[in-house]
């Protein structure tokens, strides 16, 4: 008889485990789904990698995991158009999502953990990407993939998505029009790499405590506005790196904290108006670029060194750095005199960054104190001859005296010393 219980018990205890990890095969509903029907997945496990070839809506509730093998994509798409995911928590040491050859597909409210790659596009057109929460593996950055990217793609967008540690938190190569905003990018090699692409839009992004915030690499007609690049690491760290660009505008973003806030290198047409450069290392950065750059109405306050070139310098314009000793004697805001921000320390780190050690030195400071003796005289590249006497403080505060409130906090003041006395007293 105990035997018998025992046995009962057992087979209670197996079918109740068996229950809890059942793993329900979502490939069979896709395949059995008519075209652009909606599948509604609940709280619950399903078996990943799976195929997607047709239109249809893939939508989870809280709690809706999908588990997969790393071989393949957790999610491949492929020769489909209007296809919609959205919902899903992907446990996968692989890629999480794959889209190939496919048209009108929106990806979004999408969690991966410790995968290797979040999602690639290749061959496609008109995405939207959104609130992927992406999680990378604790690999170097040269042993695992990217975030998101995206590879001879027209016509994405990228917004409100939020990455860490991975190799690139967007790589962008071959793109034709493609808008990334709203995002964060941390604890990364690049925040956003491009390569071989025109027409991109990046703005309103969060890049901190990468190795490179943003880099763009032979790309065109690139505007990046109202990001925040701030904190990134490493001895070859910048927050922002041009490359071989041509038609480049950098406007309104905030640069702190970086080795080097913007390098500009053997670029055209590249305008750098109204940002801030905050406590960098070097703020800005010049190599074997045209004349055609230009930097105007620009902010250089805390910065150890604020530009830096090769020979053939940077156009600089109505810039405010915190460091003119000009005057402004008419008041209207533009020095009377030149700023110079030719510094012969700042061109030997262009040539040998290892200099950058020894940059508050006894000797480099005394360097840097001569060279503002010398620039006055000397104005062969590097000169702004308009510099801003006045910081951009932003939108003032009116102060407008109230007379009812002045009555009622002075009775109050005159009640409070009454009691305060009053108690001393007792």
């Amino acid at each position: 008889m105990k035997k018998i219980v025992w046995l009962l018990l057992l087979l209670c205890i197996t079918g109740a485990s068996t229950g809890a990890a059942q793993v329900v095969d979502l490939q069979s509903q896709i395949d059995a789904a008519e075209e652009g029907s909606v599948i509604q997945l609940e709280k619950g496990v399903y078996e990943g990698n799976v195929i997607i070839t047709k239109s249809i809506f893939l939508e989870g509730e809280n709690g809706t995991v999908m588990k997969a093998h790393a071989d393949t994509p957790a999610i491949l798409i492929e020769n489909a158009s209007d296809v919609a995911v959205r919902g899903i928590d992907i446990e996968t040491l692989g890629t999480g999502v794959t889209v190939r050859r496919s048209n009108e597909v929106k990806l979004s409210n999408i969690n991966m953990r410790g995968v290797d790659t979040g999602v690639q596009v290749y061959n496609s057109q008109q995405l939207l990407i959104s609130s992927l929460a992406i999680e990378g593996n604790a690999k170097h950055y040269a042993k695992k993939g990217n975030g998101i990217g995206i590879y001879n793609s027209a016509s994405i967008e990228l917004f409100e998505n939020t990455i860490n540690s991975v190799q690139d938190g967007f790589y962008i190569e071959g793109v034709q029009g493609i808008t990334i905003h709203d995002n964060t990018v941390t604890n990364s090699r690049y925040g956003t790499h491009f390569m071989y692409s025109e027409n991109g839009d990046i703005r309103h992004n969060m890049y901190t405590q990468n190795v490179t915030g943003l880099m763009v690499m032979m790309t065109e007609d690139i505007q990046v506005k109202q990001n925040d690049v701030s904190y990134q690491d490493g001895f070859n760290g910048t927050g922002i790196t041009l490359y071989d660009t041509k038609n480049t505008l950098l406007q309104s973003n905030h640069i702190e904290g970086n080795r080097i806030g913007v390098s500009v290198q053997k670029t055209v047409d590249v305008e750098l108006l109204e940002n801030t450069f905050h406590m960098n290392q070097t703020a800005l950065e010049s190599v074997r670029s045209e004349e055609s750059n230009t930097a105007m109405q620009n902010q250089f306050v805390g910065n150890l060194v604020n530009v830096r070139s090769d020979q053939q310098g940077l156009h600089l314009v109505n810039n405010y750095y915190d460091d003119y000793n000009g005057i402004d004697l008419d008041d209207n805001g533009t020095g009377d005199e030149a700023y110079v921000a030719l510094q012969s320390f700042g061109q030997w780190m262009v040539r040998k960054p290892v200099y950058q050690y020894f940059i508050e030195s006894p000797s480099v400071v005394l360097l840097n104190t001569i060279d503002k003796q010398t620039n006055t005289t000397s104005k062969v590249l590097l000169v702004d001859e308009s510099p801003a006497t006045m910081k951009n403080q932003g939108p003032t505060t009116s102060f407008q005296l109230q007379l009812p409130q002045l009555v009622i906090g002075l009775v109050l003041l005159i009640g409070c010393v009454v009691v305060y006395r009053r108690s001393v007293r007792i």
